[in-house]
């Protein structure tokens, strides 16, 4: 079952987020943790990191696309080990 990437709640800091770089393509595998997408803000940046291992299965949130905390950026779909 695949797992969202979601944007965690960053507190009272910048209200406008954008997707300024994915840093994987479609189908890269990914470890827990590994950065995974770069958000822009006025005068920093933010990367959301892979909440498990696994494949990017799809982006949901192109470049320059504004986002809010909680929003759905991407899906990862978790590695099986043939076990």
């Amino acid at each position: 079952m695949e797992t969202p990437i979601r944007l965690p709640d960053l507190g009272p800091g910048p209200s406008d987020l954008s997707v300024s770089c994915w840093l994987i393509e479609t189908g890269d595998e990914v470890a827990t943790g590994d950065r995974v997408v770069e958000l822009l803000a006025t005068g920093m940046t933010f990367d959301v990191s892979a909440p498990i291992c696994g494949r990017l299965s799809r982006i949901d949130t192109p470049l320059d696309t504004r986002v809010a905390a909680g929003d759905i950026l991407g899906w990862i779909d978790p590695e099986t080990t043939g076990e």
